[in-house]
């Protein structure tokens, strides 16, 4: 999950194109504002660790109706959950 990568042009494209809000889907979300902008510009500024960043990452691609693989590069190479639920 370290270093992950993401197409962040494409969230705020999506969201500005569904004419939502930063302000609007950061409350749907449980975030501050600051976050969502923080997501679309591709900032850690507003996050304590990599890891609360990409989990509002996540929510946020939910939100906006996307899928992780189309947004998070190597989707399946960063995220310990499905190489979790894989079956050996």
């Amino acid at each position: 999950m370290e270093n992950f990568e993401y197409n962040f042009e494409l969230l705020k494209a999506t969201r500005e194109s569904k004419k939502v809000s930063a302000h609007s889907i950061a409350a749907d979300l449980c975030l501050a504002e600051r976050h969502i902008i923080s997501i679309e510009e591709n900032s850690l500024q507003y996050f304590s660790s990599e890891s609360l960043k990409y989990t509002s990452l996540k929510k946020y691609i939910a939100a906006l109706g996307l899928k992780n693989e189309d947004v998070i590069f190597n989707f399946n190479e960063v995220d310990p959950i499905p190489s979790l639920l894989k079956k050996e």
